[in-house]
């Protein structure tokens, strides 16, 4: 008869007991990358859109008389939303120009006319050559990206100073 030794499994000494795994410099990590990562992001979301708040007027300098300069003319794009089109039968876009009739763009159902608005800014601008700023005022209900949208259109066209402006709020 052949002998075997015997397992290799009684040989072993007894096992401890596992070891729980230490979590909190792990925790710690997390709860100071996860806050400026959010931070972050937001930062650059803002850096990425650069809207330029300002309101085309004023700008520090005197105010009153004194100045000399000729008035500078204000070209404004006013996205108009669902609220609005309600009320008043319209929705797309209204182009306000120094000295040229409003001009109204609807749109269809869903969708504004990126199209035509292209073609008016284009006109604008073989006419303006020398303007740079433009205003875009958007109601609250359209969406961000019809926003974005208009601005590129109108930096593309060669408007380098895009304004973001809000329509004035009325309470009746």
């Amino acid at each position: 008869m052949a002998r075997y030794r015997p397992s290799a499994m009684r040989q072993q000494k007894a096992q401890t007991a596992p070891q729980e795994p230490n979590l909190v410099p792990i925790m710690n990590l997390f709860l100071t990358i996860i806050p400026f990562m959010l931070m972050f992001v937001v930062i650059s979301q803002v850096a990425l859109v650069a809207l330029n708040f300002s309101q085309g007027e004023g700008g520090g300098g005197s105010s009153g008389g004194g100045g000399g300069g000729k008035d500078i003319e204000k070209v404004e794009i006013i996205i108009l939303d669902d609220a609005y089109a309600k009320k008043n039968q319209f929705l797309g876009f209204e182009i306000r120009e120094p000295g040229m009739d409003t001009k109204m763009l609807p749109s269809n159902k869903e969708n504004y006319d990126f199209v035509a608005l292209d073609e008016l800014v284009k006109e604008i601008r073989a006419r303006k050559a020398d303007l740079i700023d433009i205003t875009v005022t958007v109601y609250p209900n359209v969406l961000y990206g019809d926003l974005i949208k208009t601005i590129d259109l109108c930096k593309s066209n060669g408007f380098t100073q895009v304004h973001y402006n809000r329509p004035m709020a009325s309470y009746y």
